[in-house]
């Protein structure tokens, strides 16, 4: 696998999928080929934003690998200084910061601290899915080591068991996938056995959801599966629409779904994206693992060409596969 297919990936099924982020399937369905960008943000989502724009997911999720390439132990504190830094180095280059961090952008505003924000996700009873969209990186760490590098990935935003549990999943989907090369139509009973017993709700539904049909056969009752109550219902975000709220529990179970039956980069970004609602967290997971395991050439030149970011990304890609292949995954984790 070449890491520079994974960040390609991962970058291009956030800023495709951004642009329809929280509208309804059906309306997805009905007005999204695949052939162009297509751009419906509205109201409050279309501020500071341009199409093709990666979102929190891809900047958080360098923010990650700039943290691993440091060989600093790895502390919930150290990987909010590298998300702060990747933050503010955009806010220089843009003259304002990126569309998306949910809960963080209080943060990077000043208008509440780490902790108070910690506080805010650790009562919630739906925690957000900022976790499991920054969590493949720790599929590179040692093996050992995987599982507590993703709780430290959650604690340091959303300390809360099923954030915890959908760090996991992510990380251990990469590492299936990529580094096992294992079968895809065993990554959920894989990851299943991973987190038991840590989440019991989390053990359910991902039984469910490994019970469940192909895409192209899902009933519409069967989206509550994947998805929970349709129309979402609040404390759940975003509230009236069809789709995947931004849950943790449910994006790890939805991302564990999407790689199960998806053959290549394209067909994961579209699986992903005709689910609706938090599309662009989904499918820049699915996108980027399945990229990484296939390489980009199922994706269209037009995703390929118009994506923020490509020299950096490449860039960064090569910079850590070279530091992985020095046999450098082996880092300080705080126990």
């Amino acid at each position: 696998m070449k890491q520079k297919d994974l960040l390609l990936g991962l970058a291009i099924g956030d800023a495709f999928g951004a642009g329809v982020e929280f509208k309804s399937r059906e309306w997805i369905r009905a007005n999204v080929d695949f052939q162009k960008f297509v751009n419906a943000r509205e109201g409050s989502f279309v501020e500071n934003y341009s199409p093709w724009d990666y979102t929190d997911d891809t900047e958080m999720t360098v923010g990650v690998i700039n943290a691993l390439l440091s060989g600093k132990e790895l502390t919930p504190d150290m990987l909010v200084g590298f998300w702060k830094e990747e933050y503010q180095d955009g806010v220089q280059r843009r003259g304002f910061g990126r569309q998306g961090h949910g809960s963080m952008q209080w943060y990077f505003n000043g208008a509440k601290s780490i902790e108070e924000i910690r506080a805010f996700q650790r009562d919630r009873e739906y925690p957000g899915n900022a976790p499991p969209m920054r969590a493949i990186p720790f599929a590179f760490v040692q093996e050992h080591d995987i599982n507590r590098c993703a709780v430290i990935n959650a604690d340091a935003t959303h300390p809360h068991p099923r954030a915890r549990v959908a760090s996991i999943i992510v990380a251990r989907a990469a590492e299936y996938l990529l580094l096992r090369d294992g079968n895809p139509t065993s990554i959920v009973s894989y990851c299943q056995e991973q987190v038991k017993g840590m989440d019991k709700d989390t053990d359910l539904l991902l039984q469910r959801i490994d019970e469940l049909p192909r895409p192209e056969d899902l009933k519409e009752h069967q989206y509550e599966v994947l998805c929970g109550p349709q129309p979402i219902v609040a404390p759940r975000f975003m509230p009236g629409i069809t789709g995947l709220p931004s849950d943790a529990m449910l994006t790890g179970g939805c991302v564990l779904y999407v790689l199960k039956h998806a053959k290549d980069a394209m067909d994961g970004l579209r699986i992903s994206v005709r689910i609706g609602g938090d599309v662009d967290s989904l499918a820049s997971i699915c996108t980027g693992i399945l990229a990484g395991k296939h390489g980009l050439a199922s994706l269209p030149s037009f995703m390929i060409e118009n994506v923020e970011g490509r020299e950096k990304l490449t860039a960064l890609a090569e910079t850590f596969e070279r530091y992985l292949s020095m046999g450098k995954v082996s880092h300080k984790v705080q126990r």
